[in-house]
């Protein structure tokens, strides 16, 4: 177990031997701050063996500037190599003529107890410090605070006060001064170790009126790519120190060198003690450069260098710019469209006196009042600030506007385009129709277009009617705002009052736009018809009554769409027909030939009624009187041969067919007429006649007839047939028809039927 320990000792005290630094590395040159390892448990007994000078407080061999002051600290390790607390530390400064230094402060300086392990020991009002030249001291048993006291100056570069010393369990230390130069050397004494060979330590300090003033860190803004640091060394009095070296080394950061194109510079200094480096970022990257400045100092045959690590910070300001038009790539000719411009400081440099300048394109103009070039002040590294300006353009075109910012040597600069639109009114304009009777309605239908690439708005159409053209509509419409490529239609309407042209004309105006106007010119004409109808006066029932209508156009205008109504009177059936005339051009005759059959005895009027457009308008009547029948009553039924019902009949059998012809309210004698009887093909005529006797009867086969006869008012006639069923039907109906004609042109006057069951 103790070989193991004295194992790990023996590797700190390698490690502790091959480091020189201290707490203040920014102040002296040595390897970056060790690491104290915790150290073990010391086992029961202890020995002390070796003592130390601790490289972490000051090296063995150090310089001093004169009036400052050193405090060393010693550790008494034991035989495994462990810090030992309570033992005695004699401490000596070597006198020799030209020796100089005097101790100022010791560990437990004001302490009262016996000094082990010297029995008899005891200390005087100085305390553990004897006098300016031996002290005496105890190893600590626990870590102990004091005051940062070693060399100079007392606070670091930014001014903050340097730390303090941490003096740990079997450590303990000196202090001590020179108001001279010259050089202390220091014998450090441990009693307790019985090795001859180990029980002393050696420091030597080196005063020298020897001080280094070293520039403070800086920072540049590129491409402000130089800086200057100069160090000067003087003495207490202030005064420079000349033909000292002085080195400067860029040990890390951006691309840079110094004056001789090197990283590593060496300049004695001139007849004020000044050395100035000049460092140049050679590569105009940002970042920070570490420099370390040594001013090397040898005194008394060491060498004494004071270093300093200072910074050197390369910012840039990087300036970004956008513009964009908010409303979008098109804008109405004359409307205000918002442009949003944004400038950004990307750099790592504040961007002082920033301008903005808005140079846009002839045409595009500021609308809002802003003015350029514009102030933006300062621009902190990383922030972003937004303008909004408001342009308009009164001509329609591509704009292109270029939007510059600057500060210093940093500038941006962006470009955005604007398409400005303009909108195009157009009007057409109908009559409907071109010609038109006089008297009739006219329509006027006006089209407003926008046939541009912009809105149009507050668009309005006002119609001018013409003398001789009656309004019936509104004369004006509000169309409010129409879109690219929209068209409206509006109306107007009115009466044609009289015959002549005229010429209507439209006019539409727009917001920015100037008024466009569209005309139609309308024929008013009048149309006058004359109307003949030629027909019988009188006629008899029954009989057809041709009638013939002939229209012509005595006027000026051509008559179109004309309908003539032609309304039967009610000896001819009643109703109507409408006759299509088409169109009528001046002087031009249509005729029409129709006919109809008399089916009412009276006189009754026949009227022709011809409408062109409503407003050419001709009413011709004729009258006429139907003589003969109103009615004739006809009665047909089936009887057996003996003249009784029977309802069936079988084949081979014969039956009677008894007809009453009646003229019961005629209003005069009916003309010479007949019956004729058409029988089916299941019968055949077998004979006939009349009752009276005076009209015979005679036929074959299907069919038979009647002699000619006629009938005053209210007579009537009685007809038997006698006819033999030959086959039967599947249906076993048959139907016999009696017709009552008149002789003179057979025309049907009355008829009847009559339904029989044939069996076999």
């Amino acid at each position: 177990m103790i070989v193991r320990r004295t194992f790990l000792m023996l590797a700190l005290l390698v490690i502790a031997a091959s480091c020189q630094s201290t707490p203040l590395d920014d102040i002296w040159p040595g390897c970056q701050v060790c690491v104290e390892v915790e150290q073990p448990v010391a086992p029961a007994a202890q020995i002390p063996t070796s003592c130390r000078i601790e490289e972490r407080v000051s090296p063995r061999v150090d310089c001093n500037p004169v009036r400052t002051q050193h405090t060393l600290v010693v550790t008494v390790l034991d035989q495994c190599g462990n810090p030992m607390p309570g033992q005695r530390v004699e401490w000596l400064l070597a006198r020799y003529p030209e020796a100089v230094g005097d101790i100022v402060a010791v560990d437990d300086q004001y302490g009262t107890g016996r000094i082990a392990p010297m029995a008899a020991a005891s200390p005087g009002n100085n305390g553990n410090k004897i006098d300016n030249q031996y002290a005496v001291s105890v190893t600590n048993w626990g870590p102990e605070l004091i005051d940062a006291g070693n060399n100079h100056p007392f606070t670091g570069p930014n001014g903050a006060r340097l730390p303090d010393i941490t003096v740990g369990p079997g450590e303990t230390w000196l202090t001590i001064t020179s108001t001279r130069e010259g050089v202390t050397d220091i014998i450090i004494y441990v009693p307790g170790i019985r090795d001859g060979t180990k029980h002393k330590c050696w420091a030597k300090k080196i005063w020298a009126d020897f001080n280094v003033e070293f520039p403070q860190s800086a920072t540049n803004t590129l491409p402000d790519s130089t800086h200057n640091f100069p160090v000067k060394v003087t003495r207490l009095d202030g005064s420079g120190i000349p033909g000292q070296p002085v080195e400067a080394e860029i040990l890390d950061g951006p691309n840079g060198t110094f004056a001789n194109g090197q990283t590593v510079q060496k300049i004695e200094t001139d007849a004020n003690g000044m050395a100035d480096f000049q460092i140049r970022n050679s590569g105009g990257a940002t970042g920070t450069n570490r420099i370390k400045l040594t001013a090397m100092g040898s005194f008394y045959g060491a060498t004494c260098p004071r270093s300093r690590i200072v910074t050197k910070t390369w910012r840039k300001v990087n300036l970004e710019v956008d513009c964009s038009f908010t409303c979008g790539p098109t804008v109405a000719i004359g409307k205000p469209c918002a442009k949003q411009i944004t400038v950004r400081n990307t750099g790592d440099a504040p961007a002082e006196n920033v301008v903005l300048e808005d140079t846009p394109q002839s045409g595009l103009n500021v609308a809002d009042g802003s003015s350029f070039p514009m102030n933006l002040g300062t621009l902190a590294a990383g922030q972003t600030i937004t303008r909004t300006v408001n342009f308009s353009a009164n001509a329609a075109g591509t704009y292109t506007n270029t939007v510059r910012v600057k500060s210093g040597d940093a500038s941006a600069q962006s470009t955005c385009s604007i398409e400005v639109t303009e909108g195009k009114l157009e009007i057409t304009k109908v009559c409907e129709p071109t010609k038109a009777q006089a008297g009739s309605a006219v329509r006027f239908v006006v089209a407003v277009s926008n046939t541009g690439r912009a809105p149009l708005e507050n668009v309005v159409v006002v119609d001018e009617f013409p003398q001789g053209i009656k309004p019936t509509s509104q004369n004006s419409a509000n169309l409010g705002t129409l879109m690219p490529g929209d068209t409206q239609d509006v109306i107007f309407t009115g009466v044609a009052e009289a015959p002549g042209n005229y010429t209507n004309t439209a006019r539409a105006t727009a917001d920015g736009q100037q008024e466009v106007r569209a005309q139609c010119t309308l024929e008013v004409v009048k149309c006058e018809l004359t109307m003949e109808m030629v027909g019988p006066e009188e006629i008899y029932y029954g009989e057809d009554a041709n009638f013939t209508l002939k229209v012509t156009n005595v006027g000026d205008g051509q008559a179109e769409g004309c309908v003539v109504r032609i309304n039967y009177g009610s000896c001819l059936g009643g109703g109507f027909e409408d006759v299509n005339i088409g169109p009528l051009a001046p002087g031009e005759v249509w005729t029409h030939d129709w006919s109809k059959t008399a089916v009412a005895v009276g006189p009754c009027t026949i009227s022709a009624d011809s409408n062109c457009g409503a407003r050419c308008e001709i009413r011709r009547e004729a009258g006429i009187k139907v003589t003969g029948l109103t009615a004739l009553q006809v009665e047909m039924t089936d009887k057996d041969k003996n003249g009784v019902e029977a309802g069936v009949f079988r084949v081979g059998e014969t039956f009677l067919y008894r007809l009453r012809v009646e003229n019961d309210v005629g209003t005069e004698a009916t003309p010479e007429i007949q019956v004729v009887w058409n029988l089916p093909p299941e019968l055949e005529f077998v004979s006939g006649k009349s009752m009276s006797g005076d009209v015979a009867v005679t036929g074959s086969g299907q069919k038979a007839a009647s002699g000619d006869f006629s009938m005053g008012v209210g007579g009537r006639k009685d007809f038997e047939i006698l006819v033999r069923v030959l086959s039967a039907p599947a249906s076993t109906l048959v139907k016999t028809v009696a017709l009552v004609n008149r002789s003179a042109d057979d025309a049907e006057l009355a008829s009847e039927s009559e339904s029989t069951t044939l069996k076999k």
